[in-house]
């Protein structure tokens, strides 16, 4: 483990024995949580509301850009948002204290979630003990483990103690990532959804509002490291409002109105699903999946490269780093293989490492991959290119034979 909370990985493991590709049955494993997500929003918003609602706000979840997109992805923010909406369905006694504390199996983070949820029935103080007390024991058994302390250790590497001095820049970065993602017709509709709450009293719109805006702020507050997804888990409470607000309008309005929201995103969809990399999706999401070193681009073809060469002499395969995309994104595919080795170097100085050394002098066949902007490589004379793999920003993954 890195320090990160291990439910994810509980889940996968027993489905990686039916030996199928690692990637794709991650990416199966947040398709069926975010089936989980858009079930507890029907479920939740029947439980509040009304069918009609819980309906809309189905359709709205089915074609949202923001879930579909972390819902094809080997991430566990999918998951975690699914945990957190279901957790909100029960609201008290066991069924919370269950899934609260599978959310923060998943993320620590599900805390700011958690504790808004006795607002949902302040008067059953009982069984929200109840759920707490089940929480707090299922979390705590992870101090079980050894690796216990790599959580907090992990934790850190994001967090940082509450400071104002860029939390209004930080606001607007923010805000512009759910726009991107939600669209303005959402965003006003949203809106016009809490002036309507608050002219008629509705109390339990309010009370989701607060699982919008305070985690939100929240984030803001204490984030030192973040990225769009850790604002995944307030979308499904947006859809709701949104639905709530949409069903009280004239069935002509709120048809126009529901075709402009689809409007955006079925074209968002479309190219999330055919060609993401033209899907408009924001900078920080295009770096960290496209353009940076662990975006992944070349790693299948390496790995088919691999897979070709004949048995009868050991490879190993050096990578850059020693934890990451390099190299478990090819340790994946190669654990227990019987003549290839995947070896994580780090940044050796000069571009070789006792290891790498060492399979030479073992007479294997030695292979490096590594980035060309992040790795100092050997003299020329020792390196025989195998292919180069550019990714949409413009650098590129090389793939060397070393002798």
């Amino acid at each position: 483990t890195d320090g990160k909370t291990p439910l994810f990985m509980w889940l996968l493991v027993p489905l990686l024995r039916f030996n199928f590709d690692p990637l794709i049955t991650g990416r199966v494993l947040s398709a069926a949580a975010g089936l989980g997500t858009v079930a507890g929003i029907y479920f939740l918003t029947k439980k509040l509301f009304e069918v009609k609602t819980a309906r809309l706000a189905v359709g709205l979840a089915l074609f949202q850009p923001f879930l579909l997109f972390y819902d094809r992805l080997s991430l566990t923010d999918s998951l975690l948002t699914a945990l957190i909406v279901w957790a909100a369905y029960f609201a008290t006694g066991v069924g919370l204290g269950v899934f609260g504390a599978a959310a923060l199996l998943v993320k620590p983070s599900a805390l700011s979630y958690l504790l808004l949820l006795p607002v949902l029935k302040l008067k059953a103080w009982r069984r929200h003990l109840t759920a707490g007390i089940i929480t707090f024991t299922i979390y705590n058994l992870l101090r079980l483990s050894d690796s216990f302390y790599m959580i907090k250790q992990r934790s850190l590497d994001y967090l940082q103690g509450p400071t104002l001095q860029h939390w209004s820049s930080t606001i607007q970065v923010f805000g512009g990532w759910l726009l991107s993602y939600l669209g303005w017709p959402l965003i006003i509709i949203w809106l016009l959804a809490l002036v309507i709450a608050a002219k008629f009293r509705e109390k339990k719109i309010g009370i989701l509002s607060l699982f919008i805006i305070l985690p939100f702020l929240f984030l803001a507050l204490v984030g030192k490291v973040v990225y769009p997804r850790y604002l995944l888990p307030i979308v499904p409470f947006i859809l709701i409002i949104v639905s709530w607000g949409l069903v009280r309008l004239p069935k002509q309005l709120l048809a126009l109105l529901v075709a402009a929201i689809l409007a955006g995103w079925l074209k968002f969809d479309y190219y999330l699903l055919t060609d993401p990399v033209k899907a408009p999706l924001v900078r920080a999401e295009k770096e960290q999946f496209f353009y940076s070193w662990a975006a992944g681009y070349g790693l299948p073809e390496i790995r088919q490269y691999l897979l070709q060469l004949p048995g009868d002499k050991p490879v190993v395969v050096a990578t850059e780093g020693s934890f990451g995309t390099l190299p478990n994104g090819l340790e994946i595919y190669f654990s227990g293989h019987p003549t290839v080795q995947i070896l994580g170097v780090g940044f050796p100085s000069g571009g070789m490492s006792q290891g790498m050394d060492q399979a030479l002098v073992d007479n294997k066949r030695l292979f490096l991959v590594a980035n060309y902007d992040r790795f100092t490589f050997p003299s020329s004379d020792r390196l025989k290119l195998v292919n180069e793999y550019p990714r949409p920003g413009g650098e590129r993954l090389l793939f060397y034979e070393v002798f």
